[in-house]
């Protein structure tokens, strides 16, 4: 269901024709704390505008700072990518180094082992014990020489390979821990640039809702210059032009008697009362010259008390609207209507409909 909204002005004048010198006085006191008001809200826009540029700024600051630390953050990580691969490579002829090393201790320990056991073949062979020439005993004997010198050398073999293996095992280690530490680093910076993005588009988002609340600020303020102007200008020409009683006057003292029992005009929800009061973002104080009521559309409006349709026209911020005058120079305003369905001069009575919402 689509609503609209209503806005409500009760205004007070006083025409200069029919009062003393003294209610001269207090008229042009009371329209002076009127222009004081109306000085005092457009001092308010303006120090709403000026926060919210001065909170753009702060915001722009933020996105600025952001875009730094994720680039940054970016120039970090493909340094430790760069390192990454290299150690990548590291790794890899480590790891070749490491299958050619315990290729070789395996092969030096199997010759070690041969030549160990052949030694032990000769050294314990019948002929070792019981032959009897000497030809052969030379022979058994430089065998034994032979095979105890291989047996040594062999053992040196294996243990210059067990050190190579050994030392290609620690290599591969130190590789493998820098890569673990260099990995470490590179998921610290991309976590770290993923949320400064994050915040980055929160301020983003926070930065155009700042320029439209601004925006909206500046438009409000100009509405309110304008729309402070037309309507004096209108309740001016009111006063010059005012018309006699016609034959259904408004009873003296009515409008003043229905102080705090005046029915509103459309039923519908109050989201905005009349008076000062604190925006709810920038915390600063405004006044509010009526009462806007939130009604489904298509809703009659009515009148609040009886009286003359005294004007009729249309005012940006406020679109379509009517001033009906109650007599005893009260007014009351309805603004934001869709259709009108009085002429200026007709007469109304408390609770007729004159538009609808």
């Amino acid at each position: 269901m689509r609503l609209s909204t209503l806005t409500v002005f009760l205004l007070v004048f006083l025409p200069t024709g029919t009062i003393s010198a003294k209610d001269q006085k207090e008229k042009i006191f009371e329209q002076r704390k009127e222009l004081e008001l109306i000085q005092k809200d457009v001092e308010q826009g303006q120090k709403r505008l000026d926060s919210l540029k001065q909170t753009e700024i702060g915001v722009q600051k933020n996105v600025a700072e952001y875009d730094q630390k994720i680039v940054s953050n970016r120039k970090v990580i493909q340094r430790l990518n760069r390192k990454l691969n290299t150690i990548k490579k590291d790794i890899g002829s480590a790891t070749e180094q490491l299958t050619r090393s315990r290729e070789q201790y395996q092969q030096s320990r199997r010759r070690f082992l041969n030549g160990v056991r052949r030694f032990y073949l000769v050294a314990h062979s019948p002929t070792a014990t019981t032959s009897e020439e000497p030809n052969q005993e030379l022979e058994l004997n430089r065998r034994v020489i032979y095979l105890t010198a291989m047996a040594g050398f062999e053992a040196g073999s294996v243990a210059a390979a067990s050190a190579y293996l050994d030392e290609s095992i620690e290599q591969l280690d130190d590789f493998s821990g820098e890569k673990k530490r260099v990995s470490g680093l590179k998921h610290k910076k991309e976590t770290a640039t993923a949320l400064d993005k994050s915040r980055k588009e929160r301020q983003q988002k926070k930065l155009q809702a700042l320029r439209r609340r601004k925006v909206e600020e500046a438009d409000h303020l100009l509405m309110l210059h304008q729309a402070a102007e037309e309507m004096e200008g209108i309740i001016a020409r009111l006063e010059q032009q005012r018309r006699p009683p016609s034959n259904q006057s408004v009873p003296p003292g009515l409008f003043a008697s229905m102080k705090g029992q005046m029915p509103p005009p459309v039923r519908g929800k109050i989201i905005e009362t009349f008076g000062s009061k604190v925006h709810p973002v920038t915390h600063l104080k405004s006044f509010s010259p009526g009462v806007t009521i939130k009604a489904a559309a298509g809703r009659k409006v009515t009148a609040v008390a009886t009286g003359t349709v005294a004007y009729i026209g249309d005012l940006r911020g406020y679109g379509k609207f009517v001033i009906l005058d109650h007599g005893d120079q009260y007014y009351s305003t309805c603004a934001g209507l869709d259709r009108i369905s009085v002429t200026v001069g007709r007469y109304v009575d408390a609770g007729d409909q004159f538009a609808v919402a």
